[in-house]
């Protein structure tokens, strides 16, 4: 399944870039199921580096991110994650 930027909760299956050129984006929170190793890592990266990492524990680990506060985009999803990725936009 391919990255879904449709609504204000994305869904992130794949390493990839927004396909938003230099849109500011901000998340409230996340959270990623469905890992299939300990070990595996998700990474979001922003057009000025700053960059977070989370990484499993276990098999089918649920993580739950803080809030990230504002990003400047593009940003781009990479590590090697499985499963899925739901990142909750800020209303404000």
């Amino acid at each position: 399944m391919a990255n879904d930027y449709s609504g204000r909760i994305w869904k992130i299956t794949a390493p990839g870039t927004t396909p938003f050129g230099t849109a500011n984006v901000k998340f409230k929170g996340g959270l990623w199921t469905g890992s299939t190793a300990a070990g595996q890592t998700f990474i979001i990266t922003d057009v000025a580096g700053r960059a977070y990492t989370f990484t499993s524990n276990t098999v089918d680990d649920n993580i739950e991110f803080f809030e990230l506060g504002w990003l400047s985009g593009p940003l781009t999803f990479s590590g090697t994650f499985a499963g899925e990725i739901d990142l909750f936009m800020a209303t404000k």
